[in-house]
């Protein structure tokens, strides 16, 4: 059956002693470094970020997603933009993520972190949530358990007692809002999302909620212009190895070596994001310099950059967004198309055209 008992959890900071900066000092001076490499990447990018990074933040909400078990891919996501349809479940969880993480930004820029602000995210990433409406965007007031995710179940964590929940968020958020300790960002925001999971909040959604509390408290502390690092992939490739660490600090308040993972993933992902963006740049000169040779029209440029945004996508939906005429998106269109820098679904009504060199470089 595994341990039924609710786990006692401690309130943060944690207790002298628990924490050894010697443990884990190469993967922060790495991940620190790393960071700040990834950061300038994006302030110097010849493509402004805002065009690519919404198409990063899908692959993120889908890969968050996926950790939870949602059947979605990439381009099913990327062509929902171009063609909606809410009668997929597994897209409409995916497009809930991003929309509660773009609503995140848009509440931390103005406020800090709240129970109201949980609660709001939870209540757009759990919409739609037709098996028990009810608990949707507010604390359990019912005893929730972790098992493993076989045939058997078995019962792995024991989340704290329902009515602990309170006072456990509440000291959270004041941590997060005032720490009193003197822990480095990198490190407080590994031990936020690890006191955060151990919490359970929430009936459902937890995993993701505490995934899109890292770029959010990232952003919030100044450590990052805007919420563009993504680690769930990191986490998706080695899943078993981060609940397992997860479980260790709850069984043997095993801090360090939780640490040190969440520094060695956060500067692996460094390491392919800083790859992903130098790539996203070589293929914009590269493509842009190509249309520029077929064409003197400037309205190659905004449709160019659009592509950026919604690598899966239709004249009609290029029109909405630039309000170009219709006429001269498809014109730029079929002329990406014939240099072979887009490919259509062969369609000849609701063409999509698909700028596979971005897929290729963010897949």
């Amino acid at each position: 059956m595994g341990n039924v008992q609710a786990y006692n959890a401690s309130f943060l900071p944690l207790s002298n002693g628990s924490i050894d900066y010697s443990y884990f000092l190469d993967e922060l001076i790495d991940a620190t470094a790393k960071l700040e490499v990834y950061k300038e990447k994006i302030v110097d990018s010849k493509l402004e970020s805002n065009w690519f990074m919404p198409t990063l933040q899908q692959k993120e909400a889908l890969t968050s997603s996926l950790l939870e078990g949602t059947q979605a891919t990439l381009d099913g996501v990327l062509t929902n933009q171009a063609e909606p349809n809410d009668s997929d479940q597994n897209i409409n969880e995916v497009l809930n993520y991003f929309n509660a993480s773009k609503n995140g930004i848009h509440i931390l820029g103005r406020e800090n972190f709240s129970n109201e602000f949980f609660c709001e995210l939870h209540s757009i990433l759990m919409n739609g949530n037709v098996r028990k409406p009810e608990v949707i965007g507010k604390y359990r007031t019912e005893q929730n358990y972790i098992g493993k995710n076989d045939g058997t179940h078995a019962i792995t964590y024991t989340p704290p007692a329902p009515e602990k929940v309170p006072e456990l968020m509440d000291n959270l958020i004041s941590y997060i809002n005032e720490p009193s300790d003197i822990l480095k960002p990198l490190v407080r925001i590994a031990v936020i999302h690890a006191q955060f999971e151990t919490i359970h909040p929430f009936m459902d959604g937890n995993g993701r909620v505490g995934r899109m509390l890292i770029p959010l408290y990232l952003y919030y502390t100044k450590q990052i212009e805007l919420p563009c690092f993504f680690i769930s992939e990191a986490l998706e490739h080695d899943k078993l190895r981060y609940y397992n660490l997860l479980n260790n600090i709850r069984q043997k308040d095993d801090w360090n070596e939780w640490i040190k993972f969440f520094l060695a993933t956060v500067a692996k992902q460094c390491d392919k994001y800083i790859s992903i963006v130098t790539a996203i740049n070589k293929l914009y000169d590269s493509h842009m310099s190509i249309a520029c040779n077929f064409t003197k029209s400037s309205n190659v440029v905004p449709v160019i950059n659009m592509l950026y945004q919604y690598p899966i996508t239709t004249a009609k939906q290029i029109v909405e967004k630039t309000k170009l005429p219709l006429t001269s998106v498809n014109r730029l269109l079929n002329m990406m198309v014939d240099e072979k820098i887009l490919i259509t679904d062969g369609k000849q009504r609701n063409k999509k055209y698909i700028y596979y060199g971005l897929l290729d470089i963010i897949r």
